[in-house]
């Protein structure tokens, strides 16, 4: 009798506490994105969103580990511009359920259409 009513507080427990992030396998930047939020596996510490400016996507997936920046682990939520081999985007890590919302237009997205001009004319050039 005692079992089963534990296994039922464990199950609740979890179910409650489990991290839930925007899980989108590929994603077009010109699409607003009406995601859920869905729960990550046993284990996940952190949301990622990975947005692809040059090519107009982006992903989004629950994370084992926590944020990084520049290869560091870092406990802080941060996003990172890259741009390298003529491809620019941004990563974005943090914490909490559905923090990876939507792309949204802003600073992120003129930096990102900024690098996508500088790699194009550049190539022009």
């Amino acid at each position: 009798m005692i079992r089963p009513i534990f296994l039922t507080l464990v199950v609740a427990v979890y179910t409650a506490s489990a991290l839930q992030c925007r899980i989108v396998a590929t994603g077009n930047l010109s699409i607003p994105d009406t995601s859920p939020v869905q729960e990550c596996a046993i284990g996940s510490l952190s949301c990622l969103k990975v947005v692809d400016y040059t090519r107009g996507t982006y992903t989004k997936q629950c994370q084992t580990m926590n944020c990084t920046m520049n290869g560091l682990a870092n406990s802080v939520a941060n996003c990172q511009n890259t741009s390298a081999f003529g491809v620019s985007g941004a990563t974005c890590c943090c914490y909490g359920d559905g923090c990876n919302s939507a792309p949204k237009t802003g600073i992120a997205t003129v930096i990102g259409s900024s690098l996508v001009l500088a790699a194009l004319m550049k190539v022009i050039a």
